[in-house]
């Protein structure tokens, strides 16, 4: 009898012995089960009128805009629009003075203006159909016909979109691009992506810019 109860209990530990403990999956990102958050705009700085003096060009600006009238204050052009000619005139710099999309990649959104004299219709044309430029369909502004180019770049995700409006005026070509600048996701940075819907709700903002431009001579 007491050479079994010691058989059952070598058996047993055999068994305990020969148990391998289960490997436990590292925790992976998941998408957060919050829905990103919206900001409502800010009221500063105000809303005002802006005009180019040399060229009579003017466009209204909403407020929650920042407004400077040299590349590198708040923008790196020659990056965000990457089509433009060497010779253009940049005149003004607005850009969002704040995140509506805490939560997400957005970085922040920019509208210029630019102006190329003594152009030509092809030359101008020509900025929104040269790669790295994408043709898009003309569009239809404040009464006025744009051609339209977009381009996206990054290193390692999308991080930069450009869509290139021009439009002749007298011999000098105008050029307004509307560029958003996003960083990496969550699987880099934690940060929810941009939905095509807040990407599209950002373009619209600087549509909306578009449409109110006028020309004065």
């Amino acid at each position: 009898m007491k050479s079994l109860v010691l058989m059952f209990f070598v058996g047993m530990a055999g068994a305990q012995e020969k148990q391998v403990p289960k490997a436990v999956p590292l925790p992976r990102p998941v998408p957060s089960l919050h829905p990103q958050r919206e900001v409502r705009d800010p009221d500063a700085p105000a809303a005002r009128t802006v005009t180019d003096t040399k060229d009579g060009i003017s466009f209204q600006l909403p407020k929650a805009w920042n407004l400077n009238y040299k590349d590198g204050e708040v923008s790196t052009y020659r990056l965000d629009a990457r089509t433009a000619p060497r010779r253009i005139q940049l005149r003004t710099v607005a850009s969002l003075a704040f995140n509506p999309y805490p939560l997400s990649t957005f970085a922040g959104a920019m509208f210029y203006l630019g102006v190329i004299p003594r152009s030509t219709v092809a030359e101008c044309a020509a900025q929104t159909t040269t790669k790295p430029a994408k043709p898009l369909p003309p569009a239809t502004f404040a009464g006025m016909t744009f051609r339209r180019g977009e381009d996206e770049h990054g290193k390692i995700c999308t991080e930069a979109r450009d869509v290139a409006y021009t439009t002749m005026r007298g011999t000098s070509c105008v050029r307004f691009d509307m560029a958003v600048n996003t960083f990496c996701g969550p699987e880099v940075s934690g940060a929810e992506d941009m939905t095509d819907a807040q990407l599209g709700a950002i373009f619209k903002r600087m549509e909306d810019i578009l449409e109110t431009v006028k020309f004065g001579r």
